[in-house]
């Protein structure tokens, strides 16, 4: 007999450093083993890659699967590293840093990069979206139940009406029967309005996290958290059969 699983995948917000993980805490709620993917720093490129080889594997076989995803920063770029011994070594670098920001700047003044001028927070709004259809479509194609929400959003721009537009009809496609809190919630914001942060030391210098700001030193969930994440996210699967049906 098939052994349940319960997928956890995202970056360091979705990993047990001792505050539990509600990756792992949805698995306990369904009653099955939870194998955590989740790898601090990295970006949903590296979701989409990881979550392919590991279906790769199993040949076919995904009775008893079901997945969590904490979507993560699209600025982030997941890069393969050397050597590749067995499996991947991943890096990353990130263009919402400050040499990220510098690199993606000059090339954007190159003149041989195309004819227009670049929306570079427009180009990263789309693909924060394009990442998430991704997801949701290798879930639907492989007959996954699965969850998702938003550990952050991008940053919207003064978008004009056609801008609007695209962003809404790409909004439009994403399945919420599967997606807690599209509209309404990420976890950043939870864990900000409610002060419960693993170290509420007050940074000198505040840093950007996508539509928001990080204020202190480690800005991520304590156990408590944790929990009323996992709470909300198993309210939202009994109301929408999430963790049960592909839809």
């Amino acid at each position: 007999m098939t052994e349940s699983i319960h997928l956890g995948i995202g970056a360091s917000f979705g990993t047990d450093s001792g505050q539990g993980s509600p990756h792992e805490m949805l698995a306990e709620r369904l009653g099955v083993r939870c194998e955590n993917r989740c790898r601090p720093g990295h970006g949903n490129d590296f979701m989409i890659t990881d979550l392919l080889l590991w279906l790769s594997q199993r040949r076919g076989q995904f009775a008893g699967v079901t997945a969590s995803v904490s979507v993560t920063d699209p600025y982030r770029h997941d890069m393969v590293g050397e050597p590749v011994a067995t499996g991947l070594q991943w890096s990353k670098w990130r263009a919402s840093q400050r040499y990220g920001a510098m690199a993606l700047r000059r090339l954007s003044r190159e003149a041989d990069l195309g004819p227009y001028k670049w929306n570079i927070r427009l180009t990263y709004h789309l693909r924060y979206l394009t990442q998430i259809l991704t997801l949701q479509n290798i879930f639907r194609a492989h007959g996954i139940p699965y969850l998702m929400w938003q550990v952050m959003r991008p940053t919207v721009g003064n978008y004009s009406l056609n801008e609007r537009a695209q962003v809404r009809s790409l909004e439009k496609q994403i399945d919420t029967q599967h997606f807690f809190g599209l509209d309404d919630y990420t976890q950043i914001d939870h864990i900000n309005e409610t002060q419960q942060w693993t170290d509420p030391t007050p940074l000198e210098r505040p840093r950007a996290y996508g539509h928001t700001r990080i204020t202190v030193r480690d800005e991520h969930p304590t156990r408590s958290c944790n929990e009323q994440l996992a709470e909300m996210l198993w309210r939202h699967h009994l109301e929408n059969h999430s963790l049960t049906s592909t839809g």
